[in-house]
């Protein structure tokens, strides 16, 4: 037998006397019935007290495999037995069974799965990748709606620019040729630069190894037992634990190290107030509106072009913002920039196509900039 293991005895009940036999006999010890299918074998109730198997005959009947059962007559037979003990009939033998042929697995598929095998973290990072796509394109999925235009608003900016003097001030390291009345104010800070100011002695603490902690760790063995289908069982010990386990042991250590140190110094320049004749930013003059019938540019209100003194000079720049309210699905609705041709086509009431596709919104299959977020 192998090294922990043993073989112990198992009972049998008589269905006819009720008498209890010993795994070793195949029929009744006081009324003589030969051992059918409904009495089955017995476990010891403390397998760990029950004696082990030493005579060599019944460690050979032990170990020579399940009992087989007489076709004939219905009696429990040995394996070593080579016909019936009560008929005298031979075992049965069984017929194999012919395998179905099965269809070998694609090529394709066993590279596939050698792969796998391979490279598990890589087929798990993929994985994930596909869970986070299919996510991805469900969010950014293409909607279509029917929309209908809830409000509108919009805003149009003249933003003028003079040419004339203006009082600046800067630095006089970056003064241009055309300043004039330049006055100085003087050194100011111009910026600060770092400069080494020495260093500083750090004093920490680092965790280094320092030896071993070690215990004795008992050996614990349970034993497990089995039938063996022919009145005795085979018991396997397991045993865990013994010898030592050891951790490495730390401790903490004081060290220092010197770490630089930094101080910050100005650097100054000279300050100046000049003039200078240039183009500025003089006004910005607005014009606003709910409709789409009230576009109009403030062209009388900014004045371009008018109370200038000799020399000065005026130049218009325009920006238009056009805003419009969409409501679709019942309840829902979105705000949208459209662009200023399209403006006027976007009437309170009027029906328009909305595709949404995540953050991207179109109307009438022309993109637009959102600006509400949906509600």
């Amino acid at each position: 037998m192998p090294p922990g293991s043993r073989q112990i005895e198992m009972t049998w009940r008589c269905s006819s006397c009720s008498h209890q036999n010993l795994g070793r006999h195949t029929v009744c010890q006081q009324c003589g019935n030969p051992k059918d299918a409904s009495e089955k074998y017995e476990m010891p109730g403390d397998t760990a007290a029950a004696p082990s198997v030493q005579e060599p005959e019944l460690v050979r009947m032990a170990t020579a495999g399940p009992n087989w059962r007489c076709a004939y007559c219905g009696s429990n037979q040995r394996k070593l037995d080579d016909s019936c003990a009560q008929c005298g009939a031979a075992p049965e033998q069984p017929r194999p069974k012919r395998p179905e042929p099965r269809k070998p697995p694609p090529v394709w598929w066993l590279r596939l799965r050698t792969w796998i095998v391979r490279h598990p973290y890589v087929t798990g990072a993929i994985g994930l990748a596909i869970v986070v796509l299919s996510i991805y394109l469900w969010v950014n999925r293409t909607r279509n709606f029917d929309a209908q235009v809830l409000a509108v608003k919009w805003q149009q900016d003249i933003i003028v620019e003079r040419y004339m003097i203006w009082d600046r001030e800067g630095w006089r390291q970056d003064l241009v040729a055309s300043a004039f009345e330049v006055q100085s104010l003087g050194q100011a800070i111009h910026h600060y630069e770092q400069v080494l100011d020495g260093y500083d002695t750090q004093h920490y603490t680092e965790q280094v190894a320092c030896g071993e902690d070690c215990r004795d760790v008992p050996e614990r063995c349970t034993e497990s037992c089995s039938a063996n289908d022919n009145g005795f069982a085979t018991c396997r010990t397991t045993c865990t634990g013994g010898g030592r386990s050891c951790t490495t042991r730390y401790c903490t250590e004081s060290r220092t190290r010197q770490v630089p140190r930094y101080r910050q110094e100005p650097r100054y320049a000279e300050k100046v107030r000049y003039r200078i004749w240039d183009w500025g930013h003089h006004r910005t003059v607005p014009a606003s509106g709910t409709s789409t019938d009230d576009l109009r540019w403030p062209i009388e209100e900014a004045k371009v072009g008018l109370s200038l003194t000799q020399g000065e000079q005026e130049r218009e720049r325009r920006e238009g913002h056009y805003f419009v309210t969409l409501g679709y699905d019942d309840d829902e609705r979105v705000e949208v920039e459209v662009a200023p041709e399209a403006f006027t086509g976007f009437g309170v009431g009027t029906s328009h196509q909305l595709t949404l596709q995540g953050s991207n919104v179109a109307t009438d299959g022309v993109p637009v900039t959102r600006v509400g977020d949906e509600r």
